[in-house]
């Protein structure tokens, strides 16, 4: 299995064949998440969206996993914007998530 160079599964192990020979899951180990020190506090507004956010932020609109990385307490990281049931097309729905503070963490190093 081939990820694009830069994705954030690029290193991420494959499952090993299992001992007795049989066919094995060919598919990939969940990646490690970072834990990235927070720098800014971001309240949430109702249209806030993540990938505006990181380009605000990091410059590049792909960069909203950082955010997700350093709010690991989300299981869905568009929750952390829209709400458990939420959605973007739903203000209503949105609004409770209005004031809530995200943990920003800084740009990430290029290698």
């Amino acid at each position: 299995m081939a990820f694009f160079k830069g994705s954030y599964y690029e290193t991420t192990a494959l499952f090993e064949p299992p001992e007795d020979g049989t066919r094995g899951f060919r598919g990939v180990r969940g990646r490690a998440i970072a834990n990235p020190e927070a720098v800014l506090e971001h309240s949430v507004a109702v249209g806030d969206r993540l990938d505006q956010m990181a380009q605000n932020y990091y410059a590049n609109p792909r960069d909203w996993r950082r955010m997700a990385d350093c709010n690991a307490e989300v299981m869905f990281p568009e929750d952390m914007v829209y709400g458990p049931d939420g959605h973007p097309d739903k203000p209503e729905v949105a609004a409770e998530k209005t004031g809530t503070t995200l943990l920003v963490p800084r740009r990430r190093e290029v290698r």
